[in-house]
């Protein structure tokens, strides 16, 4: 097995660097800014953090003074540019408005890597092109956690538009993500049954919106607090709609407890008879749960080194790909061997092509996305649509993530990995 994941990785490599030459001509300033950024892990803090309070900075003096705090001019690390317009900005004066339009320039710049429109129309070009290049896709609505009853309304509102709007975007079916906490106000894991009469009005509607239309709904999995009721109302929802198949779930690996969940799940699913979408991911939220854990003395839910993490990951690997008939498996990961080792298992084990494909995210390392596409696997692209500076929450979660562990976004930006480190197997495995 290892021999058939070396091979198969080795050519995913191989064809990913000879991806890379022409995108990074296309993005080559971009590309520049995220690797200065990412390159030095104190300078990646305080650009994550500038990054995460400029959608409520809105006075371009605020901009300019907090430029000026997060980056003191002193500091030889940063790009002579850089250090020659913070010389020149000061929030007293009249240079303040251009440097904070420059900032917002750049912001927006890289924003746009990752996120494909402000909105369905500007998103549209950037789908289509998704489609003419062989790619499925998953569309999600950007938002946080609504604060009123009023936004989460707005929000299932955007969501029966885009349902509506679908087929000028894709010419395949429709495939949604979204978070339940979008839908609901509150979304109290302590009050299952009042988060549940909350949600449920608006999630059955949108339900039965892609019900109708012959396409699938995924839950998306956030922090680990609303897990059990995420999963819980998923089922739920299921039940009410006994005869369908539409709906997908996540499954975290770096949660400590995922293995067991992931069982009970595929005896509730052999229960029930009818197979559903899981959707297997590490986990974006690695630094937060470690952060909250620590503050508040609780046992770390997650794995807090990445050999476990990502040992985890290929055990669900073989346990979702040995359930073929109940779910079809979503493999949603950067990493060259997990990608790898689950096309070795899927050839091994016979994985009809239609029950299982990889699912990586917009702009994210682009030519892993082709070299896996070319290998004759099918890739969905999850696909982010929001305000530029507002999706910033988005992306500093896309960068940040498992920041401690290994950021494979740094990797494909600011490292160049020989494909034997990048295909070693991890400890306990």
């Amino acid at each position: 097995m290892e021999e058939r994941i070396r091979r198969i990785g080795t050519e995913l490599y191989d064809g990913m660097q000879r991806e890379w030459s022409s995108l990074q001509r296309a993005h080559r300033w971009e590309f520049q800014v995220l690797r200065w950024c990412l390159a030095d892990p104190d300078l990646r803090v305080r650009v994550l953090r500038f990054m995460d309070c400029l959608p409520a900075l809105s006075d371009p003096r605020d901009i300019v003074l907090h430029l000026c705090q997060y980056f003191p001019q002193a500091d030889s690390r940063l790009p002579a540019p850089l250090r020659l317009g913070l010389a020149a900005a000061r929030p007293t004066l009249l240079t303040a408005p251009a440097v904070a339009a420059a900032t917002r320039a750049v912001a927006t710049g890289i924003a746009r890597l990752f996120i494909a429109g402000s909105n369905l129309e500007e998103a549209a070009g950037p789908i289509h092109r998704l489609a003419s290049d062989g790619f499925r896709v998953s569309v999600d609505l950007l938002g946080e956690t609504t604060l009123s009853q009023s936004e989460a309304e707005r929000s299932m509102q955007s969501y029966l538009e885009l349902i509506e709007r679908w087929p000028s975007l894709y010419p395949g079916p429709i495939h949604l993500s979204l978070k339940l906490s979008s839908l609901a106000f509150p979304f109290d894991p302590g009050a299952p049954e009042v988060a549940w009469r909350q949600v449920a009005p608006r999630l059955k509607t949108i339900f039965q919106a892609v019900l109708e239309r012959g396409g699938l709904l995924n839950i998306d999995m956030e922090q680990f607090a609303l897990r059990d009721l995420t999963l819980e109302i998923a089922q739920r929802l299921l039940e009410e709609f006994p005869a369908t198949s539409a709906l997908g779930v996540v499954i975290q690996s770096y949660l400590k407890d995922s293995e067991p969940v992931t069982h009970r799940l595929l005896d509730w699913v052999a229960e029930r008879g009818v197979p559903i979408t899981v959707r297997l991911v590490r986990g974006a939220y690695w630094d937060t749960e470690v952060i909250l854990a620590r503050q508040r003395r609780w046992p770390c839910p997650v794995f807090e080194g990445k050999p476990q993490t990502d040992a985890c990951f290929e055990r669900l690997t073989d346990l979702l790909l040995q359930h073929p008939a109940g779910v079809r498996v979503a493999v949603a990961t950067h990493n060259i061997r997990s990608i790898a080792r689950a096309i070795a298992r899927a050839e091994e084990w016979n994985v009809p092509q239609e029950r299982w494909e990889c699912q990586m995210l917009y702009g994210v390392n682009p030519a892993l996305h082709r070299a896996v596409r070319n290998a004759g696997v099918p890739v969905r692209i999850y696909t982010p649509i929001g305000e530029w500076i507002p999706g910033m929450a988005y992306l500093v979660r896309r960068m940040l993530e498992n920041t401690s562990q290994y950021s494979f976004l740094s990797a494909g930006l600011t490292e160049h990995l020989p494909a034997e480190a990048l295909l070693e197997a991890p400890a306990g495995v």
